[in-house]
C-alpha cells in the first residue's frame, strides 16, 4: 500500500537546479565536475562506466530475516517492510534500477556516491532516497567526533547544511583523505585529456582541408584593413573540406610549408595507448567492453563469469554495505535483524556442479554399501531424499535385500526366507547354441532374476523374534510415505494435503487487511499513551477481534465443506456413497445456525478464541516493544510509526502457527463428521502429511480404530493428541471399508 505521505512529500529534499538561469560561460569544470564531464567526451570511458554501472543495476536484491545459525541458507525472506519499498522505489521520479546506475557512475567516476535521505517532519522514517552529484556535496569535519554533517551547494550557489543520518555515502577510499573518495578517473585525467585532444586535432585537420598548417609571408608590415583582407580572402577560397587542394593566389606574399604531417604526430597510436591506459585504471581486459578478435561459447562463458565476479559482485558489496549499514538501522527495531543482499550475477559452473553431484553420488554409495541408513546417508552428502527400490516398495525392506544380498553368499539362503523374501537367483551362464534336434524339445522353466515379496509365504514361515516382525512391532521404525505409498492411498493424501495449503495461503492473504486495522488501532493507542507520558497504558492495549472472527469463521466453514467433500470422493473410490455435510455459502452471522447444524459448535467457538489469541498477541508485541522506546518528551507519533514498522516486519510463525491449526481442526473435523454419515469401516491413523514425524506420531501412525469414536478421541481436536509438535501436527484419519466387509 502506498504511503500517503510519500505522496506529500514527493519533491527532493535538496535543489536540483537553480531558481534563476545562473550558468557561467566562462567557468570551466574543476575536480569531480571534470571528472563526471569526462565520460561524455571519451568513448573508452563511456563504454567502461556504461556496462559497469547497468550490470551493477539489473541485479535483483531482497530482503532477509538472519538466522541464528548465521547461514545465508538459513534466512528467512521478508516481502513486505517499508525498507523494501523504499528501495524497490527510493522516489517518485526514479526506479531502483535508475537509482543504482546514477549511484554507480558516480562512484565509477569520481570514486563517490551520495544519497540523500527525506523525511517528513513528523516521522523519523526515511521516506524517500535522492542520489546527488558528488562536486556539489562536501563534508565538514570535526575535531572531536571526525563528523559534524556535510553542506550541500546548490546550482545557484545556495548552501544547504545536512546532518549525518540525512546522507549516505558509498566512496573508493582515498589514502589521502578519509573524508572523500578517490576514482580511477582521477589517476588517468591527463591521459583522457590526450584522447580528446587527439581527437579534436583530427576534427581541426580535416575541416582545415586534410592538409597540415602553413604560413603566408608578407616582406613589409600590413595595416589591419591588409591584415583583415587578407585573412578573409583566405577563409572564403581555402577553408574546409569543399577547398581543399584548389591553387592559392597571393598577392605580396609567399606560401611557406611546415611540412609537418599526421603521421608524425601519430594521432592513432596515441589515441591506441590512451585506451589501454583507461582499461589498466578500471582493471578492464578487452573482452569486457567487446574487443575480442576470436570468441566462441566457452570463452563467452568465461568472460561473463569474470565480468560478474571482479566487477560486478565489489560494486555490489559496496552498496550491501551502505543499505545494511546506513540505511536499515534509520528503522529502528523493526529492522535489527535484517539485511539486504543480492542475488549473485555470477553464473552457475555446470560443469563444476557435474563434478560434485558424482562426487556426491559416489561417496553415498559407499556409505549405503558399508551399511549406513539410506535416507540419513542423503542428507549428510548434501543430496535430495530419493526413494529406494520399485516404486511402492518399502524403503526400508528394499535397503536391506540390498544390504543382505551384498553379503556373503552364505547368509543370504538363510536370511531371506526368514524375512519372507524369495533368494535372487543368480544369472545363468550363456547356453551353447542347441542342436537341431533341441530346437524341438519344449521349453523349460525360464531362470528367476527379480525378488518377489510375500508377506507370508506358506513354505517359509516367518519366525518369533525375525527383523521383520521386530519392524512391525515398531511402526517409528517404517517411513510413514512408504507405507501410504504401498496401500496405494498416497494420491488421495496428496489432494488433502494441497487444500490444505490454499486454504491456509488464501487465508494469510486476506488476514494482511485483519492485521493493518490492527495495527491501526495499537497506533492511536500508543501514540495516545506517549504523548500522556502514561507508561502503564501501554500494558493494557487491545486490538478488536470482530473482523477477525468473521474471516476466521468463514474459511473454517470452507475448510470443513472441503474436507467433507474430499472424504465424500476417497469414499466414492472405494465404492461407498455417502452425502457429505454442507454450508450454505459465507458464513456470516446469518450462516452460523447452519454452521452449527453442520459441524456442531465447535468451529464457531474455535473461530472466535483463535481470532482474539491472535489479537492479544498483536497488542502484548505492540506494548512490550511501545515501552522499550518509550521515552518521556518523545512524540507519539514517532512512536506508533516506529511499532507499526515493527509489527509489519514480524515473520508472523504465531500467526501461521495458530491459524494452520484451526485449519485442520476444521479439516479433521469435516472428514469425520462424513464418516459419521458413512457405512462402518475400518478407520485408520495416518502421518504422511507430517513434514517431520514425530516418537508419538510414527508410533500411532497405521494403527486401524474398531469404531469411530475411537478415531475421534484421537484426531477430533485436529491434530493427534500426544503429539510433539502439538498444533502443527497435521495427521488425520482414513477409512477403508473394503476392510471392514
Amino acid at each position: 500500500m502506498k504511503s500517503p505521505l510519500r505522496t506529500l512529500f514527493n519533491k527532493a529534499p535538496v535543489p536540483y537546479v537553480a531558481a534563476r538561469n545562473l550558468a557561467l560561460p566562462w567557468r570551466q569544470p574543476t575536480g569531480a565536475e571534470a571528472q563526471m564531464r569526462a565520460m561524455g567526451s571519451v568513448g573508452t570511458l563511456f563504454a567502461i562506466v556504461n556496462r559497469t554501472s547497468n550490470a551493477t543495476a539489473q541485479v535483483e536484491w531482497k530482503l532477509w530475516r538472519k538466522a541464528a545459525s548465521g547461514l545465508p541458507e538459513d534466512r528467512v525472506e521478508v516481502t513486505r517492510h517499508a525498507a523494501l519499498d523504499l528501495w524497490n522505489k527510493p522516489n517518485g521520479f526514479y526506479t531502483r534500477q535508475e537509482n543504482v546506475e546514477i549511484i554507480q557512475q558516480h562512484v565509477d567516476l569520481t570514486g563517490e556516491g551520495w544519497w540523500v535521505i527525506a523525511r517528513n517532519p513528523r516521522s523519523p522514517l526515511p521516506l524517500e532516497l535522492w542520489p546527488v552529484r558528488p562536486d556539489r556535496m562536501q563534508p565538514v569535519p570535526h575535531p572531536i567526533d571526525f563528523l559534524s554533517g556535510y553542506m550541500y551547494t546548490g546550482p545557484g550557489g545556495e548552501q544547504i547544511a545536512l546532518r549525518t543520518e540525512d546522507v549516505i555515502q558509498l566512496r573508493m577510499p582515498n589514502p589521502l583523505d578519509p573524508y572523500r573518495g578517490m576514482g580511477p578517473v582521477q589517476a588517468i585525467l591527463s591521459d583522457l585529456d590526450s584522447a580528446r585532444y587527439s581527437a579534436e586535432w583530427n576534427r581541426n585537420f580535416f575541416l582545415n582541408g586534410a592538409e597540415p598548417g602553413g604560413i603566408i609571408q608578407v616582406d613589409k608590415r600590413l595595416s589591419d584593413d591588409e591584415f583583415d583582407e587578407l585573412t578573409a580572402r583566405w577563409n572564403e577560397q581555402h577553408k574546409g573540406i569543399a577547398n581543399a587542394h584548389r591553387v592559392a593566389v597571393i598577392e605580396q606574399g609567399q606560401w611557406v610549408d611546415r611540412k609537418l604531417s599526421q603521421r608524425d604526430m601519430q594521432f592513432a597510436e596515441l589515441r591506441s595507448v590512451s585506451r589501454d591506459v583507461i582499461r589498466e585504471a578500471f582493471g578492464i581486459p578487452k573482452f569486457a567492453l567487446g574487443d575480442v578478435d576470436d570468441v566462441n561459447r566457452a570463452t563467452a562463458e568465461a568472460s561473463k563469469a569474470w565480468f560478474a565476479e571482479y566487477l560486478t559482485v565489489p560494486r555490489l558489496e559496496r552498496i550491501k554495505g551502505a543499505l545494511n549499514n546506513d540505511l536499515l538501522p534509520l528503522y529502528g527495531p523493526s529492522a535489527r535483524e535484517l539485511e539486504f543482499d543480492y542475488c549473485s550475477p555470477v553464473p552457475a559452473d555446470s560443469e563444476a556442479e557435474n563434478a560434485a553431484l558424482v562426487a556426491k553420488a559416489t561417496a553415498a554409495q559407499a556409505l549405503i554399501e558399508a551399511g549406513a541408513y539410506g535416507p540419513e546417508v542423503l542428507a549428510a552428502v548434501g543430496l535430495p531424499e530419493i526413494a529406494f527400490g520399485q516404486p511402492g516398495a518399502d524403503q526400508d525392506r528394499e535397503l536391506l535385500i540390498r544390504l543382505v544380498t551384498a553379503a556373503p553368499a552364505a547368509l543370504a539362503p538363510v536370511i531371506l526366507p526368514l524375512l519372507g523374501i524369495d533368494v535372487p537367483q543368480p544369472p545363468q551362464p550363456a547356453a551353447p547354441a542347441p542342436s537341431p534336434a533341441a530346437r524341438t524339445a519344449p521349453p523349460g522353466p525360464a531362470a528367476r532374476l527379480d525378488i518377489h515379496h510375500h508377506a507370508q509365504p506358506p513354505e517359509a514361515p516367518v519366525l518369533a523374534g525375525s527383523l521383520f516382525d521386530l519392524a512391525r512391532a515398531h511402526p517409528r521404525h517404517r517411513h510413514p510415505r512408504a507405507r501410504a505409498a504401498d496401500q496405494g492411498d498416497s494420491g488421495d493424501l496428496e489432494a488433502v494435503r494441497e487444500q490444505f495449503e490454499e486454504h491456509l495461503a488464501r487465508l494469510l492473504e486476506e488476514w494482511e487487511d485483519v492485521a493493518e486495522a490492527q495495527y491501526e488501532q495499537l497506533a492511536e493507542q500508543i501514540e495516545t499513551a506517549v504523548d500522556d507520558e502514561d507508561a502503564a497504558a501501554l500494558a493494557a492495549l487491545s486490538a478488536s477481534s470482530e473482523q477477525a472472527t468473521a474471516v476466521l469463521r468463514s474459511a473454517l466453514g470452507d475448510m470443513a465443506t472441503t474436507a467433507a467433500q474430499q472424504m465424500a470422493a476417497e469414499a466414492a473410490a472405494q465404492g461407498v456413497t455417502v452425502t457429505p455435510p454442507t454450508v450454505d455459502e459465507g458464513l456470516r452471522d446469518a450462516a452460523v445456525p447452519r454452521l452449527r447444524a453442520a459441524f456442531g459448535s465447535e468451529l464457531v467457538e474455535i473461530a472466535a478464541a483463535t481470532a482474539a489469541l491472535l489479537a492479544a498477541d498483536a497488542a502484548a508485541a505492540a506494548g512490550r516493544e511501545a515501552l522499550r522506546l518509550f521515552t518521556p518528551g518523545m512524540s507519539g507519533r514517532q512512536v506508533a510509526d516506529a511499532i507499526v514498522g515493527f509489527l509489519r516486519g514480524l515473520k508472523g510463525w504465531f500467526r501461521r502457527d495458530q491459524l494452520g491449526g484451526a485449519l485442520h481442526r476444521a479439516q479433521n473435523l469435516g472428514r469425520l463428521a462424513t464418516l459419521e454419515a458413512a457405512p462402518r469401516a475400518v478407520y485408520e491413523a495416518t502421518e504422511v502429511l507430517d513434514a517431520n514425524t514425530c516418537g508419538p506420531c510414527a508410533d500411532i501412525d497405521g494403527v486401524q480404530f474398531e469404531t469411530l469414536a475411537a478415531a475421534r478421541a484421537a484426531y477430533g481436536a485436529g491434530p493427534y493428541r500426544q503429539c510433539e509438535g502439538g498444533i502443527r501436527c497435521r495427521g488425520t484419519v482414513v477409512a477403508r471399508w473394503d476392510s471392514a466387509q
